[in-house]
Formats: structure tokens, sequence, C-alpha cells
């Protein structure tokens, strides 16, 4: 990156535009903003579990092409809450309890760290709402 000479000095990047080649500054997809989300969790079964949810609700929201390849990123900003509802409600919305709430949580963080990046971003929805575990008989160790 080039320095400005003075203060207010319009930005001049390495490649000569006027635009930030840092990816973290781009207009966001929803597979780089899911990356930079996931490359933030360190401890590697919480990535994992976040990848799990994170990546099949990109999956899902992103589609695929006749060939059953991922098709081309949307932009996060062009995502509705309700878009996201459906998403998490198609892929976990038989499972059980603990799994959507653990899925769905994953994709709200994702999301909520996405609009703290000030990136615009949508919302779950809420109609997708938390689950209460059902009553155990199971006792308390």
């Amino acid at each position: 990156m080039k320095r400005p000479r003075y203060p207010g000095q319009a930005r001049r990047w390495s490649d000569g535009g006027d635009r930030d080649p840092d990816p973290h500054r781009r207009a966001r997809t929803l597979r780089g903003s899911a990356e930079a989300f996931l490359d933030t969790i360190g401890p590697g079964n919480t990535r994992r579990a976040y990848g799990i949810a994170v990546v099949k609700t990109v999956d899902q929201l992103d589609g695929r092409d006749p060939d059953g390849l991922p098709g081309p990123s949307r932009s996060l900003g062009s995502v509705t809450d309700d878009e996201i509802g459906a998403a998490l409600e198609s892929l976990w919305g038989q499972a059980a309890v603990n799994t959507w709430n653990a899925r769905r949580a994953a994709v709200a963080k994702w999301l909520s760290r996405c609009r703290e990046q000030g990136w615009d971003a949508p919302q779950v929805p809420a109609s997708a709402t938390r689950s209460t575990p059902p009553e155990s008989e199971a006792p308390v160790r």
C-alpha cells in the first residue's frame, strides 16, 4: 500500500486503484464471509462444528450448477433473513433439538460477526427460534 503524503489524501493501493485489495474490506460474498469468520476460530473442534453449520448453510443459499458443483457465491447483502430461516429449516428442521440449537447458534454467530465487521448481513429470523430440549429422566451427574 502506498502511504498518503498528507492527511486527507485519497488512498491509492499497491495495485494502483482506489479500491482496497484486502479481502476483509471488499464487498462480501457468502463464501468469503464464511471463510473470514471460520479463520477467526482457533480450537479445532469448535471450528469443525461451526464449519458444518456455516458451510452447509452457504451451500444451501448459493445453490448448485447443473453438474452438482457449487455455483458462484452470492453477495452477503443480497440474502434476506427469511432465506436464512428457510435454509436452517431445510437443513436441520427435522434434526434433534440440540442439533438445531447448535447449528442455529453457529449461523447466528457468523452473521453477527459479519455485522460487527460493518458488512451488510442478514439475521437469523425470529421464526427460527431456539428450541427447548425435552425434559429428561436421566439423573444429573
